[in-house]
């Protein structure tokens, strides 16, 4: 004990969060990294909390209204951002090929940012179907520069981080900066909106969310800006371009799927963010009302990141010990908990003044928030590992292609998810209109109570929408995890396998080397890149790994240049 308090401030820091490095060159590039974490999960999770609820109780459009929005948002990002992964892949810039984009796309994020909670003048004018156009056109202007920065910002992990647990140290500072952006985000909106009795929402709160795109406009662009100027990248400037045809972005993508460990990665993101599609786009619903308790709404959201923040200690724990699947199965069964418990919710049900609900209400949010953790972690852990299996594959560093997925992932769920829940809670009576009595998309005779009896009724749907089927997504994610076979041993082979190439021209491998860089990608081994030779490099002699005392694989280093010393 008393060991401990004789360490420096900074290390006793290091220690409680849990990272290794020196500060200067190992903690500070992190940061410089990760604070824009800040911006982009301080931003979502603001939409995340009332943007729904903003669209239909204050600017009074309906269910299929605001999951119309959604959609056409999500096909418009099927669009920019498998663009905006090549255009990255293909930059060439002293800056390099990331962060150019995050110091020019910061100004236009904050403000398109605004323009999605401010209408100009249009909702006053009460044409439900004026208001939609423009919030349709606003959110396609923030997603755009929202593709412009976050694409970029995830394809520099794996080249900023190309160690195995580095990384999962790098997604550990980013999920404090999460937090970070996150919590002030959420005080901010409280002090307007109210913590202890959170307002009704009502057309009357129009002008107080826009002093709050403002102010959340601007505490976001220090961040991106700090990250655009204080991160640092190689240049491009001398990296080979692939040829630009008709065919190019085809065979970028079918390539990419031919990868194993990406189709796995894939499934598992998508099943994942469905689960919490559908949970989220009817949590508003749920609280407001099926369980009728809505004014401790900003306290429930305050348990929410209590208990998620509580899992990261024990997601980084198990990640670093048994590798980046466990804490997926140790903390996902508290999800299923969750919405197991939502089911039995009916009504504020109040018993000699106490709201039995309200407590049930408690239990849920932290069963949740805590169960989320686990299989997040997983998923954001497990992206830039699948970076180096495509190199294994192709030769490439094609990180913006692979990162492309990795927000497209999110934000396509979302969208698509937010048109389905949305247009299905209005057939079952959820948001049919709001206050200002604009009409929804449903007609009167045609919600499913009407033509199928009360017992599908709002309850119903809710529940369905936001507890049945998210459980369901949630069994076919862990079964999906399953099969995800990638271990530190063996990522820290393919990347042995990779310098060794790049540094000998050629590289031999064992039987069972073969056969484990097989399985994790899914090809032939004569079929990939790391089984070729470049004779302009090789020097004839066979070149195996090299495993250390500890029998772990090392790694050829490379010089200052970035290079790998060519063998004499």
């Amino acid at each position: 004990m008393a060991e401990q308090t004789k360490l420096p401030f900074g290390e006793r820091v290091k220690r409680a969060v849990g990272v290794e490095g020196d500060t200067k060159t190992v903690i500070l590039p992190m940061i410089a990294y990760t604070i824009t974490n800040m911006a982009t999960s301080g931003a979502s999770y603001f939409n995340g909390l009332y943007y729904i609820a903003f669209l239909t109780y204050v600017e009074g459009l309906s269910g299929a209204q605001v999951g119309l929005i959604m959609l056409i948002k999500s096909i418009w990002d099927a669009v920019t951002d498998p663009m905006m992964g090549m255009i990255s892949d293909r930059t060439r810039s002293k800056w390099g090929r990331h962060r150019v984009y995050i110091v020019f796309g910061a100004l236009p994020y904050v403000f398109t940012f605004f323009m999605t909670w401010y209408s100009f003048g249009i909702s006053a004018h009460g044409s439900s179907h004026a208001v939609m156009l423009y919030y349709i056109a606003a959110y396609i202007l923030y997603s755009t520069a929202s593709t412009v920065i976050q694409v970029p910002h995830t394809a520099m992990l794996p080249e900023l981080a190309p160690d195995y647990f580095l990384r999962t140290q790098y997604n550990s500072i980013g999920y404090l900066m999460n937090s970070a952006g996150m919590v002030p985000s959420f005080l901010i909106a409280s002090a307007f909106l109210g913590l202890i009795s959170t307002k009704d929402f009502s057309p009357a709160l129009r002008g107080t969310f826009t002093i709050l795109g403002v102010i959340l406009s601007l505490f976001y662009m220090i961040p991106i800006f700090i990250t655009g100027f204080r991160c640092k990248e190689r240049s491009s400037l001398a990296d080979r371009v692939e040829k630009f045809d008709g065919g190019y972005v085809l065979r970028e993508y079918k390539q990419v799927f031919k990868n194993k460990a990406f189709r796995q990665y894939f499934t598992i993101s998508v099943l994942y963010m469905f689960a919490l599609g559908f949970y989220n786009n009817a949590k508003v619903y749920f609280l407001r009302e099926l369980a009728d308790v809505w004014s401790a709404y900003n306290i429930i959201n305050i348990i929410a990141g209590v208990f998620e923040a509580s899992g990261f200690p024990l997601n980084f724990a198990l990640t670093k010990k048994y590798g980046k699947q466990r804490c997926a199965w140790v903390t996902t069964p508290f999800l299923i908990l969750s919405f197991l418990i939502m089911l039995f919710i009916n009504g504020n049900v109040k018993v000699g003044g106490l709201s039995v609900t309200m407590i049930a209400v408690f239990i849920h949010t932290a069963f949740y928030s805590f169960g989320l953790s686990g299989m997040g972690f997983t998923t954001s852990n497990s992206y830039p590992d699948v970076t180096d299996v495509d190199e294994l594959i192709t030769g490439r560093r094609r990180e913006g292609v692979i990162a492309t997925f990795s927000t497209f992932i999110k934000k396509v769920a979302s969208g698509f998810m937010g048109m389905v829940v949305l247009t299905a809670l209005e057939w079952f009576g959820v948001a049919t209109s709001s206050s200002t009595a604009m009409t929804g998309a449903i007609r009167e005779g045609r919600h499913a109570y009407e033509l199928f009896g009360t017992l599908f009724g709002a309850s119903f749907g809710i529940k369905l929408m936001g507890a049945v089927i998210p459980t369901l997504f949630i069994l076919l994610a862990l079964l999906a995890l399953k099969n995800y076979k990638m271990t530190k041993e063996s990522h820290t082979m393919i990347r042995a396998l990779i310098a060794t190439r790049h540094k000998y021209g050629r590289v031999d491998v064992t039987d069972a080397q073969k056969a484990a860089c097989e399985q994790i990608a899914g090809r032939a081994w004569d079929e990939m890149w790391i089984s070729t030779e470049n004779a302009a490099l090789s020097d004839g002699q066979p070149h195996y790994l090299s495993v250390g005392a500890d029998g772990k694989y090392l790694i050829p280093e490379k010089d200052e240049n970035g290079n790998y010393v060519v063998q004499a």
